[in-house]
Protein backbone atom coordinates (compact mmCIF):
# COMPACT_ATOMS: atom_id res chain seq x y z
CA UNK A 1 0.00 0.00 0.00
CA UNK A 2 1.17 3.56 -0.81
CA UNK A 3 -0.43 6.92 -0.60
CA UNK A 4 -1.20 8.50 -3.71
CA UNK A 5 -2.92 12.18 -2.98
CA UNK A 6 -3.79 13.71 -0.23
CA UNK A 7 -6.07 16.73 -0.20
CA UNK A 8 -7.27 19.15 3.36
CA UNK A 9 -9.15 21.63 4.11
CA UNK A 10 -9.04 24.72 7.22
CA UNK A 11 -5.58 22.19 8.35
CA UNK A 12 -3.16 25.13 10.39
CA UNK A 13 -1.45 27.04 8.11
CA UNK A 14 -3.51 25.33 4.43
CA UNK A 15 -7.01 26.89 3.73
CA UNK A 16 -6.56 24.18 1.26
CA UNK A 17 -4.40 21.71 0.07
CA UNK A 18 -3.99 18.86 -2.66
CA UNK A 19 -1.04 17.25 -3.28
CA UNK A 20 0.36 14.32 -5.38
CA UNK A 21 2.73 12.01 -3.66
CA UNK A 22 4.95 9.45 -5.10
CA UNK A 23 7.92 7.51 -3.64
CA UNK A 24 9.80 10.68 -1.89
CA UNK A 25 8.42 14.10 -1.38
CA UNK A 26 10.86 17.48 -0.78
CA UNK A 27 9.31 20.36 0.70
CA UNK A 28 10.46 23.67 0.62
CA UNK A 29 9.21 27.61 1.63
CA UNK A 30 10.18 30.38 3.79
CA UNK A 31 10.00 30.06 7.24
CA UNK A 32 6.28 30.06 9.26
CA UNK A 33 5.17 28.43 5.49
CA UNK A 34 3.79 25.88 7.15
CA UNK A 35 6.22 22.92 6.39
CA UNK A 36 6.71 20.95 9.74
CA UNK A 37 2.43 21.35 9.74
CA UNK A 38 2.06 19.56 6.66
CA UNK A 39 4.41 17.49 7.68
CA UNK A 40 1.82 16.79 11.00
CA UNK A 41 -1.31 16.12 8.61
CA UNK A 42 0.31 12.36 8.07
CA UNK A 43 1.09 12.61 12.03
CA UNK A 44 -2.39 13.53 12.48
CA UNK A 45 -4.14 10.75 10.88
CA UNK A 46 -1.25 8.07 12.28
CA UNK A 47 -1.96 9.45 15.58
CA UNK A 48 -5.38 8.63 15.13
CA UNK A 49 -5.35 5.16 14.02
CA UNK A 50 -2.65 4.15 16.13
CA UNK A 51 -3.68 1.65 19.15
CA UNK A 52 -4.24 4.03 22.37
CA UNK A 53 -4.65 7.08 20.11
CA UNK A 54 -7.87 8.10 18.38
CA UNK A 55 -9.65 11.44 17.54
CA UNK A 56 -9.84 13.23 20.92
CA UNK A 57 -5.86 12.25 21.47
CA UNK A 58 -5.20 13.12 18.05
CA UNK A 59 -6.73 16.43 18.42
CA UNK A 60 -5.88 16.95 22.29
CA UNK A 61 -2.52 16.86 21.96
CA UNK A 62 -2.20 19.17 19.80
CA UNK A 63 -4.06 21.85 21.75
CA UNK A 64 -7.52 21.55 20.94
CA UNK A 65 -9.77 22.09 17.77
CA UNK A 66 -9.06 25.66 17.32
CA UNK A 67 -5.07 25.10 17.53
CA UNK A 68 -5.58 22.78 14.11
CA UNK A 69 -8.06 24.30 12.73
CA UNK A 70 -6.65 27.33 9.81
CA UNK A 71 -7.28 31.10 10.87
CA UNK A 72 -8.48 31.49 7.22
CA UNK A 73 -11.05 28.98 7.70
CA UNK A 74 -13.87 31.52 8.57
CA UNK A 75 -17.04 29.52 6.30
CA UNK A 76 -14.97 27.59 3.92
CA UNK A 77 -16.32 24.20 3.81
CA UNK A 78 -18.65 25.21 6.68
CA UNK A 79 -15.63 25.40 9.34
CA UNK A 80 -14.95 21.68 9.23
CA UNK A 81 -11.83 20.60 9.01
CA UNK A 82 -11.70 17.94 6.65
CA UNK A 83 -8.42 15.25 5.52
CA UNK A 84 -8.87 13.02 1.91
CA UNK A 85 -6.35 10.44 1.38
CA UNK A 86 -5.89 8.46 -1.68
CA UNK A 87 -4.42 5.14 -1.33
CA UNK A 88 -2.96 1.98 -3.81
CA UNK A 89 -3.08 -1.31 -2.58
CA UNK A 90 -1.57 -3.76 -5.69
CA UNK A 91 -4.38 -3.30 -8.25
CA UNK A 92 -6.37 -1.86 -5.36
CA UNK A 93 -7.32 2.02 -4.96
CA UNK A 94 -8.57 3.30 -1.38
CA UNK A 95 -10.30 7.18 -0.41
CA UNK A 96 -10.86 7.90 3.25
CA UNK A 97 -12.69 11.11 4.01
CA UNK A 98 -12.84 12.38 7.20
CA UNK A 99 -14.37 15.68 8.47
CA UNK A 100 -14.11 17.14 12.16
CA UNK A 101 -16.27 19.51 13.49
CA UNK A 102 -16.27 21.14 16.99
CA UNK A 103 -19.60 19.64 19.14
CA UNK A 104 -22.43 22.20 19.66
CA UNK A 105 -23.29 23.38 23.24
CA UNK A 106 -20.47 24.60 24.32
CA UNK A 107 -18.68 21.81 24.55
CA UNK A 108 -16.34 22.31 21.24
CA UNK A 109 -15.17 17.96 21.28
CA UNK A 110 -14.07 17.31 17.98
CA UNK A 111 -16.75 14.92 16.60
CA UNK A 112 -17.13 13.55 13.12
CA UNK A 113 -19.07 15.50 10.87
CA UNK A 114 -18.65 12.81 7.64
CA UNK A 115 -16.16 9.67 7.87
CA UNK A 116 -16.23 7.81 4.01
CA UNK A 117 -14.54 5.07 2.83
CA UNK A 118 -14.50 3.53 -0.47
CA UNK A 119 -12.83 0.71 -2.44
CA UNK A 120 -12.47 1.10 -5.76
CA UNK A 121 -14.88 3.52 -5.92
CA UNK A 122 -17.73 1.62 -3.80
CA UNK A 123 -18.95 3.08 -0.66
CA UNK A 124 -17.93 0.63 2.53
CA UNK A 125 -18.72 3.29 5.09
CA UNK A 126 -20.74 6.64 5.36
CA UNK A 127 -21.04 8.37 8.37
CA UNK A 128 -23.00 9.35 9.82
CA UNK A 129 -25.47 6.51 10.05
CA UNK A 130 -28.99 6.23 11.46
CA UNK A 131 -27.06 4.63 14.60
CA UNK A 132 -25.21 7.82 15.21
CA UNK A 133 -27.76 9.69 14.86
CA UNK A 134 -29.71 7.98 17.38
CA UNK A 135 -26.30 7.88 19.63
CA UNK A 136 -24.39 11.02 19.00
CA UNK A 137 -21.12 10.13 21.72
CA UNK A 138 -20.52 7.66 18.93
CA UNK A 139 -19.35 10.30 16.71
CA UNK A 140 -16.84 11.14 19.50
CA UNK A 141 -14.64 8.23 17.73
CA UNK A 142 -14.02 7.55 13.85
CA UNK A 143 -14.67 4.33 12.61
CA UNK A 144 -10.52 4.38 11.53
CA UNK A 145 -9.29 3.96 15.25
CA UNK A 146 -12.02 0.93 16.32
CA UNK A 147 -10.82 -2.40 15.76
CA UNK A 148 -14.75 -3.46 16.03
CA UNK A 149 -15.89 -1.37 13.06
CA UNK A 150 -12.72 -1.28 10.92
CA UNK A 151 -12.60 -4.58 9.75
CA UNK A 152 -13.85 -4.02 6.11
CA UNK A 153 -10.56 -1.64 5.85
CA UNK A 154 -8.62 -2.28 8.08
CA UNK A 155 -5.48 -1.97 5.88
CA UNK A 156 -5.67 1.39 5.81
CA UNK A 157 -5.67 1.77 9.77
CA UNK A 158 -2.41 -0.34 10.17
CA UNK A 159 -0.93 1.39 7.01
CA UNK A 160 -1.71 5.34 7.81
CA UNK A 161 -1.15 3.64 11.87
CA UNK A 162 3.15 3.16 10.40
CA UNK A 163 3.55 6.90 9.93
CA UNK A 164 7.08 7.41 11.35
CA UNK A 165 8.33 11.29 12.23
CA UNK A 166 12.33 11.83 12.85
CA UNK A 167 13.42 15.35 13.57
CA UNK A 168 17.30 14.19 15.10
CA UNK A 169 18.70 16.08 17.53
CA UNK A 170 22.58 15.30 18.69
CA UNK A 171 22.51 16.31 22.20
CA UNK A 172 19.71 13.94 22.84
CA UNK A 173 21.30 11.43 20.80
CA UNK A 174 25.01 12.12 23.23
CA UNK A 175 22.14 12.28 26.47
CA UNK A 176 19.09 9.84 25.57
CA UNK A 177 17.73 11.57 29.22
CA UNK A 178 17.13 14.90 27.74
CA UNK A 179 14.35 13.29 25.84
CA UNK A 180 12.27 11.57 28.66
CA UNK A 181 11.04 9.22 26.14
CA UNK A 182 11.63 5.18 26.57
CA UNK A 183 11.32 3.96 23.16
CA UNK A 184 10.66 5.48 19.17
CA UNK A 185 11.75 8.26 20.07
CA UNK A 186 11.55 10.79 17.40
CA UNK A 187 14.57 13.18 18.65
CA UNK A 188 17.12 10.31 18.53
CA UNK A 189 17.09 9.12 22.12
CA UNK A 190 16.55 5.86 21.68
CA UNK A 191 18.00 4.67 18.23
CA UNK A 192 21.77 3.64 19.91
CA UNK A 193 19.57 1.47 21.45
CA UNK A 194 17.88 0.31 18.67
CA UNK A 195 20.51 -0.62 16.64
CA UNK A 196 22.09 -2.79 19.80
CA UNK A 197 19.02 -4.08 20.21
CA UNK A 198 18.89 -5.49 16.80
CA UNK A 199 20.00 -9.01 16.11
CA UNK A 200 23.81 -9.23 15.34
CA UNK A 201 23.97 -10.58 11.99
CA UNK A 202 21.11 -8.45 10.58
CA UNK A 203 22.88 -5.22 12.48
CA UNK A 204 26.61 -6.05 11.27
CA UNK A 205 24.48 -5.75 7.61
CA UNK A 206 23.03 -2.99 8.19
CA UNK A 207 26.22 -1.06 9.51
CA UNK A 208 28.23 -2.40 6.46
CA UNK A 209 25.87 -0.56 4.12
CA UNK A 210 25.96 2.66 6.77
CA UNK A 211 29.59 2.71 6.78
CA UNK A 212 29.71 2.70 3.17
CA UNK A 213 27.55 5.76 2.85
CA UNK A 214 29.78 7.51 6.02
CA UNK A 215 33.25 6.85 4.23
CA UNK A 216 32.06 8.62 0.91
CA UNK A 217 30.19 11.41 3.33
CA UNK A 218 32.96 12.19 6.04
CA UNK A 219 36.34 12.86 5.66
CA UNK A 220 39.23 9.86 6.85
CA UNK A 221 36.08 8.14 8.62
CA UNK A 222 36.73 4.15 8.22
CA UNK A 223 34.65 1.98 10.63
CA UNK A 224 31.60 2.07 12.81
CA UNK A 225 30.65 -0.23 15.23
CA UNK A 226 28.70 -0.83 18.64
CA UNK A 227 30.06 -1.50 21.90
CA UNK A 228 28.57 -1.87 25.25
CA UNK A 229 30.42 -0.49 28.83
CA UNK A 230 30.84 -2.22 31.48
CA UNK A 231 27.27 -0.90 32.74
CA UNK A 232 25.56 -2.46 29.83
CA UNK A 233 25.13 1.04 27.97
CA UNK A 234 25.52 0.54 24.29
CA UNK A 235 27.78 3.14 22.53
CA UNK A 236 28.75 3.82 18.73
CA UNK A 237 32.40 3.66 18.14
CA UNK A 238 34.03 5.03 14.70
CA UNK A 239 37.10 4.81 13.49
CA UNK A 240 39.04 7.33 11.52
CA UNK A 241 42.00 7.29 9.28
CA UNK A 242 45.13 8.88 10.43
CA UNK A 243 48.98 8.67 10.56
CA UNK A 244 49.33 5.64 12.37
CA UNK A 245 48.81 2.32 11.66
CA UNK A 246 45.71 1.98 13.90
CA UNK A 247 42.92 4.12 13.00
CA UNK A 248 41.64 6.39 16.06
CA UNK A 249 38.55 5.88 17.61
CA UNK A 250 35.76 8.11 18.76
CA UNK A 251 32.21 7.57 20.40
CA UNK A 252 28.99 9.36 20.23
CA UNK A 253 30.01 12.36 23.17
CA UNK A 254 32.91 13.15 20.60
CA UNK A 255 31.27 13.18 17.19
CA UNK A 256 30.52 16.33 15.23
CA UNK A 257 26.12 17.10 15.25
CA UNK A 258 26.48 16.53 11.25
CA UNK A 259 28.39 12.81 11.80
CA UNK A 260 25.47 12.21 14.43
CA UNK A 261 22.81 13.31 12.54
CA UNK A 262 23.81 11.26 9.21
CA UNK A 263 24.58 8.03 11.55
CA UNK A 264 20.92 8.38 12.97
CA UNK A 265 19.53 9.47 9.00
CA UNK A 266 21.10 6.43 7.85
CA UNK A 267 19.86 3.89 10.58
CA UNK A 268 15.97 5.04 10.66
CA UNK A 269 15.95 4.81 7.05
CA UNK A 270 18.11 1.26 6.54
CA UNK A 271 15.72 -0.57 9.02
CA UNK A 272 12.67 0.31 7.42
CA UNK A 273 11.32 -3.14 6.46
CA UNK A 274 8.54 -3.98 3.60
CA UNK A 275 5.36 -2.19 4.20
CA UNK A 276 6.88 0.59 6.11
CA UNK A 277 4.39 3.32 5.43
CA UNK A 278 5.57 6.99 5.16
CA UNK A 279 8.73 8.38 7.14
CA UNK A 280 8.73 12.12 7.77
CA UNK A 281 12.10 14.03 8.41
CA UNK A 282 12.01 17.42 9.37
CA UNK A 283 15.38 19.03 7.87
CA UNK A 284 18.24 16.36 8.24
CA UNK A 285 20.22 18.87 6.32
CA UNK A 286 21.13 20.33 9.93
CA UNK A 287 24.67 20.44 10.97
CA UNK A 288 25.43 19.00 7.70
CA UNK A 289 28.45 20.34 5.11
CA UNK A 290 26.52 22.23 1.89
CA UNK A 291 28.65 19.38 -0.28
CA UNK A 292 26.92 16.47 1.47
CA UNK A 293 23.50 18.65 1.69
CA UNK A 294 23.88 17.78 -2.24
CA UNK A 295 24.60 14.27 -2.10
CA UNK A 296 22.24 13.49 0.98
CA UNK A 297 19.19 12.47 -0.98
CA UNK A 298 21.35 9.67 -3.28
CA UNK A 299 22.91 8.48 0.12
CA UNK A 300 19.53 7.68 1.83
CA UNK A 301 18.30 6.24 -1.04
CA UNK A 302 20.76 4.36 -1.23
CA UNK A 303 20.73 3.24 2.26
CA UNK A 304 17.14 2.18 1.80
CA UNK A 305 15.86 -1.59 1.61
CA UNK A 306 12.76 -0.67 1.53
CA UNK A 307 11.16 -0.01 -1.83
CA UNK A 308 8.03 0.98 -0.98
CA UNK A 309 8.77 3.41 2.06
CA UNK A 310 7.31 6.76 1.74
CA UNK A 311 9.63 9.62 2.44
CA UNK A 312 8.46 13.23 3.11
CA UNK A 313 11.10 15.27 3.95
CA UNK A 314 11.05 19.12 4.67
CA UNK A 315 14.22 21.53 4.69
CA UNK A 316 15.42 25.05 4.53
CA UNK A 317 18.49 23.67 2.08
CA UNK A 318 17.29 24.04 -1.82
CA UNK A 319 20.75 22.81 -2.39
CA UNK A 320 19.50 19.05 -1.50
CA UNK A 321 17.43 19.53 -4.58
CA UNK A 322 20.27 20.03 -6.63
CA UNK A 323 21.10 15.70 -6.59
CA UNK A 324 20.95 14.55 -9.66
CA UNK A 325 18.26 11.99 -8.74
CA UNK A 326 15.34 14.84 -7.36
CA UNK A 327 12.67 15.10 -10.31
CA UNK A 328 10.63 18.81 -10.37
CA UNK A 329 7.64 16.76 -9.64
CA UNK A 330 9.02 15.60 -6.31
CA UNK A 331 9.26 18.91 -5.11
CA UNK A 332 6.69 20.98 -2.98
CA UNK A 333 6.76 24.49 -2.72
CA UNK A 334 5.18 26.26 -0.21
CA UNK A 335 3.93 30.27 -0.40
CA UNK A 336 2.42 32.42 2.00
CA UNK A 337 -0.16 34.29 1.03
CA UNK A 338 -3.44 36.67 2.20
CA UNK A 339 -5.39 33.64 2.16
CA UNK A 340 -3.78 31.14 3.77
CA UNK A 341 -0.46 28.59 2.45
CA UNK A 342 -0.34 27.37 -1.31
CA UNK A 343 1.37 24.31 -2.25
CA UNK A 344 2.55 23.36 -5.26
CA UNK A 345 4.19 21.28 -7.30
CA UNK A 346 7.38 22.40 -8.83
CA UNK A 347 6.31 20.92 -12.04
CA UNK A 348 3.27 23.08 -12.37
CA UNK A 349 4.24 26.37 -11.76
CA UNK A 350 4.96 27.96 -15.77
CA UNK A 351 7.62 30.44 -14.13
CA UNK A 352 9.40 27.14 -12.58
CA UNK A 353 9.13 25.44 -15.43
CA UNK A 354 10.44 27.84 -18.48
CA UNK A 355 13.47 28.38 -15.76
CA UNK A 356 14.03 24.61 -15.32
CA UNK A 357 14.13 24.37 -19.41
CA UNK A 358 17.08 27.15 -19.13
CA UNK A 359 18.70 24.52 -17.56
CA UNK A 360 18.74 26.82 -14.19
CA UNK A 361 19.34 24.23 -11.29
CA UNK A 362 16.25 23.27 -8.92
CA UNK A 363 18.00 25.29 -6.20
CA UNK A 364 17.75 28.18 -7.37
CA UNK A 365 14.38 27.88 -9.10
CA UNK A 366 12.89 27.30 -5.48
CA UNK A 367 14.94 29.88 -4.03
CA UNK A 368 13.75 32.57 -6.51
CA UNK A 369 9.82 31.65 -6.13
CA UNK A 370 10.57 31.47 -1.88
CA UNK A 371 13.31 34.16 -0.86
CA UNK A 372 11.32 37.59 0.42
CA UNK A 373 10.52 39.46 -2.05
CA UNK A 374 11.72 42.73 -1.02
CA UNK A 375 15.63 41.82 0.31
CA UNK A 376 16.23 45.52 -0.05
CA UNK A 377 13.80 46.97 2.35
CA UNK A 378 15.24 43.97 4.96
CA UNK A 379 18.78 44.95 4.76
CA UNK A 380 17.77 48.40 5.12
CA UNK A 381 15.93 47.91 8.02
CA UNK A 382 18.98 45.25 9.45
CA UNK A 383 21.42 48.37 8.65
CA UNK A 384 19.40 50.78 10.82
CA UNK A 385 19.02 48.61 13.66
CA UNK A 386 22.77 48.48 13.83
CA UNK A 387 23.25 52.02 13.58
Amino acid sequence: MRITQVSASNWRNFKSLDLQLDRRLFVVGPNAAGKSNLLDLFRFLGDIARPGGGLASAVGGRGGLSRVRSLFARNYHRGRLIVDVHLEEGGTTWHYRLSVKGQSGGLNRPVVDEELVERDGTPLLQRPTSEDLDDPERLTQTHLEQIGANQDFRSIAEYVSKVQYFHLVPQVIRDPSRSGLDRDDPFGGDFIAQMNATPPRTRDAWMRRMQAALQAAVPEFESLAIEVDSAGRPHLRAGYRNWRSTPSTQYETEFSDGTLRLIGLLWTVIKAPSGAGTLLLEEPELSLNSAIVRLLPSVLAAAQRSSDLQVVLSTHAPEILDDEGVLPEEVLVLRVTDDGTRADLLSSLPEAVDDISLGLPLSDVVSGLTEPQDLDSLLKAARGRRS
